[in-house]
């Protein structure tokens, strides 16, 4: 069953990608790319789970934080054109 959800996660994840080489704006390119990285850290979680890695888990939260403060600097970057304003 998880592996089943990392499969269809896999799926979507090019499914998606569609989105990020065609996107009209950056902005579509930009949310693309943040829900392939979230598609791909609950991939790696489902396999930790289902293979009892749990220093994976750690790692998958590592990656979602960096995640998260990549699209705060692309924001940033992209409401003022600079980031140190």
């Amino acid at each position: 069953m998880i592996i089943g959800l990392a499969i269809f996660f896999t799926v979507l994840s090019f499914i998606v990608s569609y989105r990020v080489v065609v996107g009209p704006t950056i902005t579509d390119r930009l949310i693309g790319a943040d829900t392939i990285g979230i598609f791909m850290s609950m991939v790696m979680l489902m396999i930790a789970l289902e293979y009892d890695m749990f220093l994976l888990v750690d790692i998958v939260l590592a990656y979602a934080v960096l995640l998260f403060i990549d699209m705060l600097i692309y924001a940033k970057y992209f409401e003022h054109g600079e980031l140190y304003r």
